[in-house]
Parts: structure tokens; sequence; C-alpha cells
């Protein structure tokens, strides 16, 4: 029998990702690599929407199944008052961090009561189980002795830095393997034990488990025809140079930086474009202060019209819109434990620009990407490689055949083969 490993996601985003994460997309290849591999037999714990059962339901998994949470109209209109108060009343800056606790926590609850639940011989219903990021998840471990029943078996996937663990750095502390997305993050996490009382974490606790994606279907000649529809659908001339930010639209992920940089560079290149790929908040009506402010600095009347801001972006278009694009530039300026759109440039062999932010030099090298200092000349330097790139296709091509080189180790393959090591 395979092992039985229960993934528990983050209680607000479902899987299938049909509302877009990062982390819900490397959930769903994760499942449907292991119907090739068949190393797991996998419950994938999630929130419940309608189109995410649909998905779920259409793809006919034979070693995976979902076990959604749905919540109740109550819980949602709790979770509302809990947002407009932070909005409207304390004006919290951090506003998504009060999105979902209601639903959270009933979440957890539902999730908990499940993983306790054992046969009639007393055995335990899952043989081990992964955590998905959110630390406040591990209080499933706090409910109905599931620490004891779990111990030695619990593992964290851990892809962002810990700056609170809501009550858990004990059963944190105790998991069998942190799987971190870079060796970048496992040292967060090893720092924010060992300042919090608790002895941080052995050597056979630590584990990279470098982020991937279906490489099979980036860079592909389908992906390119769809790209050249999209160049068509956003006006873009056929010989222009596509500049390409994809990601959330938030301060730490640097498009202000790029957006002052590319007004620049559009002063002194006449067929330069850029694409802004992404939204504040997924797929939703949510609209930042800061995103208004990017709309600002685009409506100068030298770019305006150079400039594309598509929203959200369903994930099975990714890869026909890094295909209609010619640079990518992801100039993060916090520390990024491990970015998909980094990975996602790089395997559809598009030349980088990105910053020494994090884990992002354990994925990009200086011969896939150019990574700049995230310093005070950020905008000067961005300016000045976007120039360097735009006037030379020798050093894009040259850029290209060098991510060809490194782009299977951050395939599904790669990806599921890792998972089969720490966790077989």
């Amino acid at each position: 029998m395979n092992n039985r490993v229960a993934v528990i996601t983050s209680g607000y985003l479902p899987v299938p990702n049909v509302l877009g994460g990062a982390v819900e997309a490397l959930d769903m290849m994760m499942v449907r690599e292991n119907e090739r591999t068949a190393d797991f037999d996998f419950t994938v714990f999630s929130s419940w929407t309608k189109e995410a059962e649909k998905v779920a339901q259409e793809e006919s998994l034979k070693h995976t199944q979902f076990r959604f949470v749905k919540t109740p109209t109550l819980v949602r209109c709790a979770d509302r008052m809990i947002y407009m108060a932070a909005k409207y009343l304390l004006r919290k800056k951090k506003l998504m961090s009060y999105r979902y606790i209601a639903q959270r926590l009933w979440y957890i609850h539902k999730v908990a009561k499940t993983l306790a639940h054992g046969d009639a011989n007393g055995n335990a219903p899952f043989d081990k189980v992964m955590i998905e990021n959110h630390a406040t998840l591990f209080m499933t471990m706090q409910k109905h002795g599931n620490a004891e029943r779990y111990a030695g078996k619990v593992y964290y996937h851990l892809h962002n830095e810990v700056l609170n663990d809501f009550g858990c750095k004990k059963e944190i502390s105790q998991v069998r393997r942190v799987l971190g997305v870079s060796n970048y993050i496992l040292e967060t996490l090893d720092s924010f034990l060992r300042s919090h009382g608790e002895p941080g974490l052995r050597d056979d606790q630590k584990a990279v488990w470098r982020n991937g994606v279906d490489a099979s279907r980036f860079g592909t000649a389908e992906a390119a025809q769809q790209g050249r529809l999209f160049r068509k659908q956003w006006g873009i001339p056929e010989d222009a140079i596509v500049f390409l930010f994809s990601g959330r639209l938030t301060e730490e992920k640097g498009a202000e930086q790029l957006l002052q940089a590319f007004k620049q560079v559009a002063a002194k290149e006449t067929n330069v474009w850029l694409v802004i790929a992404g939204a504040f908040f997924f797929n939703s009506s949510i609209a930042s202060p800061f995103e208004q402010r990017l709309h600002q600095l685009a409506d100068d009347p030298t770019v305006k019209n150079r400039i594309v801001f598509t929203g959200f972006v369903n994930y099975e278009d990714m890869p026909a819109v890094y295909a209609m694009s010619d640079i990518c530039v992801l100039p993060s300026i916090w520390d990024d434990p491990a970015p998909l759109a980094v990975i996602e440039s790089l395997v559809s062999g598009k030349p980088l620009i990105t910053t020494r932010s994090g884990g992002i030099p354990e994925y990009a090298d200086d011969e896939c990407a150019i990574v700049l200092d995230q310093d005070e000349n950020l905008v000067s330097n961005l300016v000045e490689t976007m120039m360097l790139l735009a006037d030379s296709p020798e050093r894009r091509q040259a850029m290209s055949l060098h991510e060809a080189v490194v782009a299977p180790s951050m395939s599904e393959h790669s990806f599921m083969l890792r998972l089969r090591e720490l966790l077989g």
C-alpha cells in the first residue's frame, strides 16, 4: 500500500487552484504528477468552492481524493465584519491578514476532527501529514490528541518566513522534517525558533524541496501561438520588445520600481512595451491603494499606450503570457524565498532580470539571469540592464540557451522525485 499522506492546504484559497495561488498551483502539479508515478495516496484538505469541486471531479484522480470544507454563512459574515473593522476602525495596513480569520478557524476545527478519526482498531487514518506553509494550521495538531497520534509523521512544507507561531512553536519544532523551498527559508525558521525559546531545527529536520513547475507546458509551440494572440489582443506590435512582470501586485514584488525604470527606458527606446500580469489578491475584486498607485504611475502620456495591466490571469494561460514576452523582470525588494515567477521565466526560456533577494540566487544564476542588488540604485540599474537586453538579441539568446540546461532541475519530474526521497 502507498503512503497515505494528508495534505493540509491553506484554508482560504482552494485546491484545485481555480482562484490562483502559487502554493495551490504547486499542490495541483504534485497530485497530477503523482498520478503518473503512483508514489502516494494523497488526501488533500481544501476550502470549498463550486468551481474547485467541479475541477476535482473532472480530474478523476486515482491516487488523490479531495476533502472540501464548506464555510457556513455565519462564519463568512463574521469574516466580513472582522475585515471591515480592521479596514475602517483599526486602520490596519496588512488587510489580507484579517480577511479569512473565522474561515480558517472553522477549517482547522474540521480538519483536526478528520485527522483524529481512526479505524476500528484505532489506527490513524494517515501515515504522514504535510502542512502547507501557514503556522496556524499546526493548531490541527493541538486538538484531539493529534500531536501524539502523528508524532514523527508531520512534515512542514515551508514557503514563507514565519513571523508568528500563533501558539504553535512547540508543534512546529517537533516536526519530522521541514521541507523548505530554499536554504534561505530554512534558516529563517531556525532563527525564529531559537529567538522564541526553542532549541532550533536539528540538521536532520532540514531539507530543501525546491519549487518546480509543469515544464511541459512552458516554452511550447502551443504557448507561442497563444502568445501571439495575446499580443494582438493587447495591441502590441509583433516586432516590439516586451518586458513582463508577473506576480501579485504588492509593494515587495518591485512593480513600482519597474514602472519607474520603464518610463526612463521608454523615453529612449521607442519599440518597448511593459506587460504587468497579476492582481493584488489573486482572482478577486479587491484592489489595494498600491495597485491604484501603479495605475497612476502608468498614466503618463509618454508611456500610457505601452503599458498593459492584464489583471488576474488564469494559471492555464500563464505559459502563453511568458511566450509573448521577450524579457522577464522580477525586481523583488524583499527576501523572496523562491518565487514561482522566477522558475516559470526560466523554464519558458526567457532572459530574466531579478534581484539578489532571499532564495532567488539559489534558482537563478548569473548565466541565465542578471541579478541586481536590492539597494538604492535599483531603479537606475534596472534601466541600464533593461536597455542592455533590449538592444542585445545575442545576449538574450545566450541566456535562453543556458536556461535550457537548468530547466530540467525545475520540472515536475524533479519536484516529485525529491518528494519521494523526503517522504518515502
